[in-house]
């Protein structure tokens, strides 16, 4: 949701913080034609008050920093924000991301592009190689992008919750209920696939059991307030709260009832056709509160989540198994010129593409420059697993910890 998105008549839609606001959720509905502006205007020619820095985040613009870096740093290359409907498919993007590359190469008269993209941008750039190839094509610089999926994205779709937004005021304030979020094209491309599921399945309800102090001594439970569950493949015999793995097809019907019968979830990582290029590089936020799998209740006509399983190995929002694609990044070793081609860094997915270690190795890549004196984050190895019951409390606590992480990035830097 990184770019502003505009009417017919040219006005403001997303994001206009204004009264505008308790009418989001009719004009971000799939009836409506949205657009962008500023896709073929190099910045570097414009003042910084008139560049596309994307749509407003809770403190600034979060591609700001990054822009105005490469302006700085590389004036007479060129720099081109590309904007897109973030409702619209990853397929649909890409048919975009394609016609704005002819025709900024047709205005520069220059054979090839660089990529920098964000998260749902890596997969469009994975859909635009799959389709059109890699010809136009030189760097590309992928930030946590969810190969894998992300199960935050089904907990978006239920509860309106985004990283910095308790759901209540998207449904409540701005009306982008959930029949309007789980429309988007784009939410159902970013679903978990089938190779995550199989690894981090989601639990369903399966009944109330009580407790024998044999049970409790045999499978060392402490608390009877806590839901029960158990790796995939198992079945638990009790517990006050038993959930048990959800099997694949009966998952797909889960998701369909979420995202809708006509939506096409993507459950298959295509993505890797961005690593046969050897000038492909990839950081992916580490070491943050993650969502891993769900808990849902066992109505089969309204399901919802009532628990949350959470770890600290992703970015707060794509699990690293996910960014990494199971690990697969760290076999691709280094580029030509010795460089590493992936970077782990401790941070938010929100934050990633303005944090000064990685904005230091995107512009070393650009210049051909060495990144060896640029290293990965150390991974936090203990990595403990929580299971917490699903509400808006939760919001919160990550607000609360991104303005704590804010203050520290900016001591740093």
């Amino acid at each position: 949701m990184g770019s502003r998105l505009y009417d017919q008549a040219g006005s403001l839609v997303w994001v206009e913080y204004s009264l505008k606001l308790t009418k989001l959720g009719e004009m971000m509905g799939m009836q409506n034609t949205l657009t962008v502006k500023n896709n073929e205007i190099n910045q570097v020619n414009l003042p910084e008050n008139q560049r596309e820095y994307g749509a407003m985040g809770p403190f600034e613009y979060p591609y700001k920093k990054i822009v105005d870096l490469l302006c700085e740093v590389f004036p007479k290359r060129g720099v081109y924000f590309f904007s897109y409907d973030f409702r619209q498919s990853v397929s649909d993007s890409a048919d975009l991301l394609q016609k704005q590359i002819q025709n900024i190469l047709n205005i520069t008269e220059r054979a090839k592009v660089d990529l920098i993209a964000h998260s749902l941008g890596g997969l469009i750039v994975s859909a635009y190689l799959e389709r059109y190839g890699n010809e136009n094509i030189g760097k590309v610089i992928i930030l946590a992008a969810p190969y894998e999926g992300s199960p935050d994205t089904i907990k978006t779709a239920l509860t309106g919750e985004l990283t910095y937004i308790p759901g209540s005021v998207l449904d409540t304030v701005t009306k982008i209920t959930r029949d309007v979020r789980t429309s988007f094209p784009s939410a159902a491309d970013l679903v978990p696939t089938e190779a995550y599921s199989d690894l981090h399945p989601a639990y369903i309800h399966t009944e109330n059991i009580p407790f024998s102090d044999e049970i409790r001594e045999r499978e060392n439970i402490f608390s009877e307030g806590e839901p029960y569950f158990t790796p995939a493949g198992i079945t638990r015999e009790a517990g006050v709260n038993v959930y048990n793995p959800i099997p694949g097809n009966q998952y797909e019907m889960l998701l369909r009832k979420i995202f809708g019968e006509e939506q096409t979830l993507r459950r298959e990582n295509n993505s890797q056709i961005i690593t046969t290029l050897e000038r492909s590089y990839f950081a992916v936020g580490i070491n943050r509160q993650t969502i891993r799998s769900l808990m849902f209740s066992d109505d089969p006509l309204n399901p919802g989540i009532t628990h949350i399983i959470y770890d600290h190995a992703g970015d707060g929002s794509v699990p690293e198994e996910s960014a990494t694609m199971y690990g697969y990044l760290e076999t691709l070793g280094k580029d030509p010129k010795g460089n590493s081609r992936l970077l782990k860094i401790d941070t938010e997915h929100g934050g990633i593409q303005s944090h000064g270690k990685v904005l230091d190795w995107i512009v070393a890549i650009l210049s051909d420059a060495s990144t060896k004196d640029i290293q990965s984050d150390p991974v936090i190895e203990e990595n403990t697993v929580m299971v917490k019951t699903a509400g808006r409390q939760e919001i919160f606590s990550k607000l609360q910890k991104l303005v704590t992480s804010k203050k520290n990035q900016n001591n740093t830097q």
